[in-house]
């Protein structure tokens, strides 16, 4: 009995050891960077259950975010604080930049240019908290529908090998609006451009979708049909499932032709897109001219090149393969000849041996 007592409790132990132990892995895990940082809830918030800030603003009238960041580990950490705002990705999807490049023009003034951070940089060490204060500034004229952004918390762990410098950091979330509606029921989709381009040295054609309107366009399901200008005959054909836009931007969406040449003259695009809430007809025509195509096709890095000694070598073998089909050939009818004179021979001499037989049985 006091056998069995004791395997279970030595059972027990192992468990709780090896709970402890995962759960001090999982906890070393997530804290891998040595802090973590947590937003402060203003009276602002228009929706508590967020949790980044979604707030309410009232035209240039200042308030004050908090977050408050936690040092998990006993050396220094270092970050740099600084202000992003969304835009839309070529693969459909929502991130962030503080370059100003991606802004689009219905964005009159983005979320970097409304917050200002008290200390950008700051050092936390040995399990310390800190409170990094942000200054939000909405425009001075009203507004409609919702800013996006958010608000980065970097580690800088400077260059490392080769001049390559690497990132890590956290992001909190950051919207405004000066109403709680709904932010993402977007309802206007815009074809702007198409045209023929190398993209990160890829051969693409890019159509240039927008969102003109200051709300998200989700659950985007599009089909893209490129065809001959007035034929209707199907050159290329895409098709992209849950595609996600930012309020007031734009992106390229990528028709990528691989290694295929791409080919020049006059297209038309359409693109049929839809969610829950909408659908668009987007059509527009461009042309690809011979030199565009010619300089993309050459410069291109996704493309079938054929080496010199493998040119000779396939010419080569082409011409052998002509000669021994050649020879072939001519031994085979030299065979047929041969063959048929030895049947003529073998007929005479039976038609021979009949005769002398038939004289034979006469006598």
């Amino acid at each position: 009995m006091n056998k069995r007592v004791y395997k279970l409790l030595s059972l027990i132990g192992f468990v709780l050891i090896s709970v402890i132990s995962t759960n001090e892995a999982f906890a070393k895990e997530d804290n891998a960077l040595g802090y973590t940082v947590s937003p402060v809830q203003p009276k602002t918030q228009i929706d508590p259950e967020k949790s980044y800030f979604y707030v309410k603003t009232v035209p240039n009238e200042s308030q004050t975010l908090e977050v408050r960041v936690q040092s998990t580990k006993k050396e220094d950490v270092h970050l740099k604080i600084y202000g992003v705002s969304a835009y839309t990705g070529n693969e459909g999807t929502i991130e962030y930049t503080n370059d100003l490049s991606t802004k689009d023009e219905t964005l009159k003034v983005p979320v970097t240019n409304l917050i200002k951070i008290d200390t950008p940089d700051i050092t936390v060490g040995n399990f310390e908290e800190k409170t990094v204060k942000i200054e939000l500034t909405p425009p001075k004229e009203s507004y409609s529908g919702v800013k996006m952004g958010g608000i980065v918390f970097a580690l800088d762990k400077g260059k490392e090998e080769k001049g390559v410098s690497t990132e890590y950091s956290y992001k909190i979330g950051l919207m405004m609006a000066e109403n709680g509606d709904e932010i993402n029921n977007g309802e206007n989709l815009k074809l702007n451009s198409v045209k023929a381009s190398m993209t990160r040295g890829k051969k693409m054609v890019l159509a240039t979708l927008q969102n003109p309107d200051a709300k998200v366009l989700e659950n985007l399901n599009m089909v893209a049909t490129m065809t001959k200008k007035g034929s209707g005959e199907v050159i290329k054909e895409k098709t992209v499932q849950n595609y996600r836009m930012a309020p007031n931007s734009h992106f390229d969406f990528e028709m990528d032709w691989g290694i295929s040449n791409l080919p020049s003259g006059d297209y038309t695009l359409n693109i049929n897109a839809k969610n829950y809430n909408k659908e668009w007809n987007l059509k527009k025509d461009f042309t690809i001219t011979n030199e565009q195509a010619k300089k993309i096709n050459e410069e291109s890095v996704f493309k079938i090149i054929t080496p010199t000694w493998l040119k000779v070598i396939s010419v080569v073998l082409f011409v052998c393969t002509i000669v021994l089909v050649v020879i072939q050939f001519s031994r085979r009818k030299k065979w047929e000849k041969a063959w048929k004179r030895l049947r003529i021979a073998k007929k005479k001499k039976k038609g021979k041996r009949n005769r002398l037989s038939k004289k034979q049985e006469k006598r």
